[in-house]
Protein backbone atom coordinates (compact mmCIF):
# COMPACT_ATOMS: atom_id res chain seq x y z
CA UNK A 1 0.00 0.00 0.00
CA UNK A 2 2.80 2.39 0.94
CA UNK A 3 4.56 1.59 -2.31
CA UNK A 4 1.41 2.35 -4.31
CA UNK A 5 0.94 5.63 -2.45
CA UNK A 6 4.56 6.55 -3.14
CA UNK A 7 4.09 5.83 -6.82
CA UNK A 8 0.87 7.86 -6.92
CA UNK A 9 2.57 10.84 -5.31
CA UNK A 10 5.43 10.56 -7.79
CA UNK A 11 3.04 10.54 -10.74
CA UNK A 12 1.14 13.53 -9.38
CA UNK A 13 4.28 15.59 -8.93
CA UNK A 14 5.58 14.77 -12.40
CA UNK A 15 2.35 14.58 -14.36
CA UNK A 16 3.24 17.58 -16.49
CA UNK A 17 6.46 15.90 -17.58
CA UNK A 18 5.34 12.35 -18.19
CA UNK A 19 1.71 12.57 -19.33
CA UNK A 20 2.59 12.78 -23.03
CA UNK A 21 5.62 10.51 -22.86
CA UNK A 22 7.79 13.44 -23.94
CA UNK A 23 10.29 15.23 -21.78
CA UNK A 24 11.09 18.66 -23.11
CA UNK A 25 13.65 20.82 -21.42
CA UNK A 26 14.80 24.19 -22.68
CA UNK A 27 18.06 25.66 -21.47
CA UNK A 28 19.28 29.12 -22.39
CA UNK A 29 22.79 29.44 -21.06
CA UNK A 30 24.63 32.64 -20.40
CA UNK A 31 27.64 32.07 -18.19
CA UNK A 32 26.13 28.61 -17.69
CA UNK A 33 22.99 30.07 -16.11
CA UNK A 34 19.53 29.15 -17.40
CA UNK A 35 17.65 31.97 -19.09
CA UNK A 36 14.70 32.07 -21.49
CA UNK A 37 14.10 34.28 -24.51
CA UNK A 38 11.01 35.80 -26.07
CA UNK A 39 10.78 36.46 -29.81
CA UNK A 40 8.77 39.61 -29.09
CA UNK A 41 11.66 41.02 -27.06
CA UNK A 42 14.60 39.53 -28.97
CA UNK A 43 15.80 39.33 -32.55
CA UNK A 44 18.09 36.60 -33.85
CA UNK A 45 21.39 37.44 -35.53
CA UNK A 46 21.25 37.56 -39.32
CA UNK A 47 23.31 38.81 -42.26
CA UNK A 48 21.25 41.99 -42.09
CA UNK A 49 22.73 44.68 -39.87
CA UNK A 50 21.30 46.30 -36.77
CA UNK A 51 19.41 49.55 -37.26
CA UNK A 52 18.56 52.35 -34.87
CA UNK A 53 15.03 50.93 -34.73
CA UNK A 54 16.41 47.85 -32.96
CA UNK A 55 17.31 50.07 -30.00
CA UNK A 56 13.86 50.52 -28.50
CA UNK A 57 15.16 51.83 -25.19
CA UNK A 58 16.34 55.42 -25.70
CA UNK A 59 18.06 57.10 -22.79
CA UNK A 60 18.36 60.87 -22.28
CA UNK A 61 21.08 62.64 -24.24
CA UNK A 62 24.51 62.58 -22.66
CA UNK A 63 25.68 65.76 -20.97
CA UNK A 64 29.31 65.00 -21.77
CA UNK A 65 29.69 63.00 -24.98
CA UNK A 66 33.48 62.72 -25.00
CA UNK A 67 34.60 59.20 -24.04
CA UNK A 68 31.14 58.33 -22.70
CA UNK A 69 29.13 55.27 -23.68
CA UNK A 70 26.40 56.11 -26.18
CA UNK A 71 24.84 52.68 -26.55
CA UNK A 72 24.89 49.17 -25.12
CA UNK A 73 24.13 46.02 -27.10
CA UNK A 74 22.78 43.15 -25.04
CA UNK A 75 22.92 39.79 -26.77
CA UNK A 76 23.87 36.29 -25.74
CA UNK A 77 24.83 33.00 -27.33
CA UNK A 78 22.40 30.36 -26.16
CA UNK A 79 21.80 26.64 -26.47
CA UNK A 80 18.37 25.06 -26.73
CA UNK A 81 18.25 21.45 -25.58
CA UNK A 82 15.40 18.99 -25.92
CA UNK A 83 15.25 15.34 -24.91
CA UNK A 84 12.49 13.14 -26.28
CA UNK A 85 11.60 9.98 -24.40
CA UNK A 86 9.79 7.37 -26.47
CA UNK A 87 9.83 3.61 -25.81
CA UNK A 88 12.65 4.23 -23.29
CA UNK A 89 14.94 5.52 -26.04
CA UNK A 90 16.02 9.08 -25.39
CA UNK A 91 17.15 11.37 -28.19
CA UNK A 92 19.09 14.54 -27.39
CA UNK A 93 18.68 17.49 -29.76
CA UNK A 94 20.70 20.71 -29.56
CA UNK A 95 20.34 23.99 -31.44
CA UNK A 96 22.15 27.32 -30.99
CA UNK A 97 20.82 30.86 -30.78
CA UNK A 98 22.27 34.37 -30.69
CA UNK A 99 19.69 37.02 -29.90
CA UNK A 100 19.76 40.79 -29.55
CA UNK A 101 17.60 41.96 -26.65
CA UNK A 102 15.29 44.88 -27.40
CA UNK A 103 14.60 45.55 -23.74
CA UNK A 104 18.15 45.31 -22.39
CA UNK A 105 19.92 47.15 -25.20
CA UNK A 106 19.81 50.94 -25.20
CA UNK A 107 21.05 54.03 -27.01
CA UNK A 108 21.40 57.67 -25.97
CA UNK A 109 19.09 60.15 -27.68
CA UNK A 110 22.03 62.14 -29.01
CA UNK A 111 23.47 59.03 -30.71
CA UNK A 112 20.44 58.12 -32.82
CA UNK A 113 22.14 59.35 -36.00
CA UNK A 114 25.66 58.15 -35.18
CA UNK A 115 26.35 55.53 -37.86
CA UNK A 116 29.83 54.90 -36.50
CA UNK A 117 28.43 53.99 -33.10
CA UNK A 118 25.84 51.73 -34.72
CA UNK A 119 28.61 49.92 -36.58
CA UNK A 120 30.52 49.53 -33.32
CA UNK A 121 27.49 47.96 -31.64
CA UNK A 122 27.08 45.64 -34.61
CA UNK A 123 30.61 44.47 -33.85
CA UNK A 124 29.55 43.39 -30.36
CA UNK A 125 26.64 41.43 -31.83
CA UNK A 126 28.90 39.86 -34.45
CA UNK A 127 31.49 38.79 -31.87
CA UNK A 128 28.73 36.97 -30.02
CA UNK A 129 27.77 35.33 -33.31
CA UNK A 130 31.36 34.17 -33.76
CA UNK A 131 31.31 32.47 -30.37
CA UNK A 132 27.87 31.01 -30.95
CA UNK A 133 29.25 29.33 -34.07
CA UNK A 134 32.40 28.20 -32.26
CA UNK A 135 30.32 26.75 -29.45
CA UNK A 136 28.16 24.83 -31.91
CA UNK A 137 31.29 23.33 -33.48
CA UNK A 138 32.59 22.32 -30.05
CA UNK A 139 29.31 20.66 -29.11
CA UNK A 140 29.25 18.73 -32.38
CA UNK A 141 32.50 17.00 -31.38
CA UNK A 142 31.13 15.62 -28.11
CA UNK A 143 29.65 12.16 -27.63
CA UNK A 144 27.20 13.02 -24.87
CA UNK A 145 26.52 10.86 -21.84
CA UNK A 146 23.52 10.88 -19.51
CA UNK A 147 25.28 13.78 -17.79
CA UNK A 148 24.76 15.90 -20.91
CA UNK A 149 23.51 18.95 -19.01
CA UNK A 150 26.81 19.35 -17.18
CA UNK A 151 28.76 18.57 -20.35
CA UNK A 152 26.94 21.30 -22.27
CA UNK A 153 27.29 23.77 -19.41
CA UNK A 154 31.05 23.14 -19.24
CA UNK A 155 31.48 24.00 -22.91
CA UNK A 156 29.27 27.07 -22.59
CA UNK A 157 31.25 28.32 -19.60
CA UNK A 158 34.61 28.00 -21.35
CA UNK A 159 33.39 29.63 -24.54
CA UNK A 160 31.70 32.43 -22.62
CA UNK A 161 34.94 33.23 -20.82
CA UNK A 162 36.75 33.49 -24.15
CA UNK A 163 33.96 35.58 -25.63
CA UNK A 164 34.01 37.96 -22.68
CA UNK A 165 37.77 38.55 -23.06
CA UNK A 166 37.39 39.32 -26.76
CA UNK A 167 34.49 41.69 -26.10
CA UNK A 168 36.55 43.54 -23.50
CA UNK A 169 39.52 43.82 -25.87
CA UNK A 170 37.24 45.11 -28.62
CA UNK A 171 35.79 47.78 -26.36
CA UNK A 172 39.15 48.80 -24.95
CA UNK A 173 41.06 48.92 -28.24
CA UNK A 174 38.36 50.83 -30.12
CA UNK A 175 37.43 53.08 -27.19
CA UNK A 176 33.71 52.52 -27.78
CA UNK A 177 34.27 53.00 -31.51
CA UNK A 178 35.91 56.41 -31.16
CA UNK A 179 39.32 55.21 -32.39
CA UNK A 180 38.36 54.91 -36.04
CA UNK A 181 41.54 53.25 -37.29
CA UNK A 182 41.32 50.52 -34.67
CA UNK A 183 37.60 50.15 -35.33
CA UNK A 184 38.31 49.56 -39.02
CA UNK A 185 40.85 46.87 -38.14
CA UNK A 186 38.40 45.15 -35.83
CA UNK A 187 35.65 45.32 -38.46
CA UNK A 188 37.87 43.43 -40.89
CA UNK A 189 38.94 40.93 -38.24
CA UNK A 190 35.35 40.22 -37.24
CA UNK A 191 34.18 39.87 -40.84
CA UNK A 192 37.01 37.50 -41.73
CA UNK A 193 36.40 35.33 -38.67
CA UNK A 194 32.68 35.15 -39.33
CA UNK A 195 33.32 34.12 -42.94
CA UNK A 196 35.58 31.29 -41.80
CA UNK A 197 32.99 29.71 -39.50
CA UNK A 198 30.05 27.67 -40.85
CA UNK A 199 26.63 28.95 -39.77
CA UNK A 200 24.50 26.91 -37.38
CA UNK A 201 21.11 28.32 -38.42
CA UNK A 202 18.72 25.56 -39.39
CA UNK A 203 21.06 22.88 -38.05
CA UNK A 204 20.89 20.81 -34.91
CA UNK A 205 22.88 18.16 -33.13
CA UNK A 206 20.95 14.92 -32.64
CA UNK A 207 22.25 12.00 -30.59
CA UNK A 208 20.73 8.91 -28.99
CA UNK A 209 21.66 8.93 -25.33
CA UNK A 210 23.10 5.82 -23.65
CA UNK A 211 20.68 3.46 -21.88
CA UNK A 212 20.00 4.25 -18.26
CA UNK A 213 21.97 1.87 -16.05
CA UNK A 214 20.26 -0.60 -13.72
CA UNK A 215 21.02 1.42 -10.60
CA UNK A 216 19.30 4.47 -12.07
CA UNK A 217 16.36 2.33 -13.15
CA UNK A 218 15.98 0.95 -9.62
CA UNK A 219 15.56 4.54 -8.37
CA UNK A 220 13.12 5.48 -11.12
CA UNK A 221 9.52 4.41 -10.46
CA UNK A 222 8.75 4.42 -14.19
CA UNK A 223 10.70 1.16 -14.45
CA UNK A 224 8.94 -0.53 -11.51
Amino acid sequence: MARRLQAANYITRHLALWITGLILTLFQFNRAQAQFTDSLRDVSWSQGKLTFNNFRVVRPARKKRALSVGAVTSSQPGVEVSVSNLDLQRVLKITMTNRFSYNKSWISADALQDSGLLQHEQGHFDINEIYTRKTFQQLKRIKFSNNFQAEIAAVMTIMDQERSKVQQSYERQTLHGLLHENQTKWNARIENTLSSLPPYEGQRISQTLPPIDNEAKDKDLRYQ
